[in-house]
């Protein structure tokens, strides 16, 4: 059977098929067969309408079943005598069919990419962990204390410091009322709305009018008065316990202040060591993807889009909202990155287990799913729930996790790491900087049109022409031309100093 392949892209293909007309005329025969007792055409008997009116009054359906018919018997097989392997549904591009004669079609499918990799165990990279040092400890521990806080009944009228609780309604000038229920104010100085609860006691009510100032945020209340109806409902005190061996006892299983310290400081590493490695990880997984540019299949994208929408959607139906009414498209649109990045991952790191020939066996998936048992106290003998799981199709997920977590050990088994210490400072920033990558925002000059540093929206352009090499400056003495490119261009500019690291580093050779 002719068939012709063309290559559309990396990772989109076409086949043309031509089937005989002998073929075409008994698919329209069997199809039409099939219809026949099925439908009820004015003037015959159930199955006895002939033909010809069958093909006249059903052309569209008989024609669609038939064209149908040829795609799946034809399809498949013909992509993989050309030496295709489609990992997704035909898309019909062409047809041409009709009774009696060949019919010709051809049908789009996706191809997986070829990677070529890259040489990754040369690669370079930084483990970059927080410094876990006393004051990260104190500040944990300050935290646990202020989590220990009680509050305490006061049988006396509310003060500065103490907690009110109270309920509010509230009428701005010009809008609805709008009333809160329980709401929890620990009463400070300076604050309009808490010095008119001062010497209020359980149960008191008070009526009060503020006016909101004209610079108030709240464009819609800058200026305007609102009338406050408020009752408190109780005034207590907070008693925050003192650091010391009791609070210990209080927090498990610590005799002593300094035994809960070095349990926070020992959680506090661990911790550290986590972020760090997925951090790497991360960071790693991003060189390599940066290394191997490959096309990904579109279907697969959808694929992965879809799986997100589902899951945003059990999100949003859990948080007791409607589904139905989030803009899907918009927010495909605002995953698409992502998917596209997760498809590339996916078949990069395929590419490197496939490479280092990294296997899976049985038992590594049957420990895996024991561990999980234990851990989940599940009581299930082993046989009847691993069933289960491979019923599902989790086996095939909970292999494919090993092996990735495998590639990844197999990789930072071979690159070098070098190992960076950051201070609270140095931590904060790189968390700032990996916020900014994640919401899209400019994270250095290069990204904005400019050199690293400086508040990035508020920066203003220049043409070529304008701008002065790095290093000179303006003055009376200036002799030459600024205003034409030869001129800025006669002056190489010099490249900024780095800033001096604030991170002790050490090398190692994983």
């Amino acid at each position: 059977m002719p068939t012709t392949l063309h290559q559309q892209s990396p990772t989109r293909m076409a086949v043309e098929v031509t089937v005989p007309a002998a073929e075409v005329s008994a698919a329209f025969n069997d199809v039409v067969a099939k219809i026949a007792p099925k439908v009820r055409i004015p003037g015959f008997r159930a199955g006895k309408a002939p033909r010809n009116v069958l093909m006249q009054r059903y052309a569209r359906e008989i024609h669609s079943d038939v064209a149908e018919q040829l795609v799946d018997r034809h399809f498949w097989k013909a992509a993989q005598e050309a030496g295709a392997q489609p990992i997704s549904r035909p898309a019909l591009e062409k047809l041409d069919l009709k009774e009696g004669t060949d019919a010709v079609f051809r049908a789009q499918f996706d191809v997986a990419p070829e990677v070529q990799l890259p040489d990754y165990k040369t690669l370079q990279l930084t483990k970059r962990k927080r410094m876990i040092d006393e004051a990260a400890i104190e500040e944990h521990l300050e935290n646990l204390r202020q989590r220990a806080t009680k509050l305490i009944p006061v049988d006396g009228p509310a003060a500065e410091g103490l907690v009110v609780t109270c309920d509010i309604r509230v009428k701005p000038q010009g809008l609805k009322a709008q009333s809160y229920a329980d709401q929890v104010i620990q009463l400070e100085a300076g604050r309009p709305f808490d010095a008119q609860l001062l010497g209020l006691t359980a149960e008191a009510k008070k009526s009060f009018s503020l006016v909101h100032p004209e610079d108030d945020p709240n464009r819609a209340l800058a200026g305007k008065t609102l009338a406050y109806d408020v009752t408190v409902k109780d005034v207590r005190r907070k008693e925050t316990p003192e650091l010391n061996d009791e609070f210990a006892k209080d927090m498990g299983d610590f005799e002593t202040l300094e035994a809960l310290r070095a349990a926070i400081r020992k959680d506090l590493e661990e911790a550290a060591e986590r972020d760090a490695a997925s951090r790497l990880q991360a960071t790693l997984l991003d060189s390599l993807l940066e290394a191997a540019p490959f096309e990904v299949p579109r279907t697969m994208v959808a694929l992965q889009l879809d799986d997100y929408c589902q899951e945003f959607a059990q999100s949003v139906a859990r948080e007791g909202l409607d589904p139905k009414k989030v803009n899907w498209e918009a927010y495909r649109r605002h995953r698409l990155n992502d998917a596209e990045r997760a498809v590339r991952s996916g078949y990069l790191l395929q590419a490197i287990g496939n490479a280092e020939d990294i296997q899976v066996s049985d038992d590594e998936i049957d420990a895996d799913i024991r561990e999980y048992m234990e851990e989940n106290k599940i009581q299930q003998p082993f046989a009847p729930f691993k069933a289960e799981l491979e019923r599902r199709g989790t086996t095939t997920e909970i292999k494919g996790r090993i092996r990735t977590d495998k590639i990844f050990e197999r990789l930072l088994a071979a690159i070098t790491i070098t190992e960076e210490v950051l201070d609270r400072a140095a931590f904060e920033e790189l968390l700032e900087l990996e916020r900014r990558r994640e919401a899209g925002l400019p994270v250095n000059r290069f990204d904005a049109g400019g050199l690293e540093g400086g508040e990035l929206e508020a920066q203003e352009g220049g043409e070529p022409a304008a701008v002065a090499p790095a290093g000179h400056v303006h003055g009376p003495d200036c002799d030459h031309d600024h205003g034409t490119p030869e001129a800025a261009a006669a002056e190489p500019a010099e490249s900024p100093a780095p800033a001096k690291p604030r991170a002790k580093k050490t090398a190692a050779k994983k």
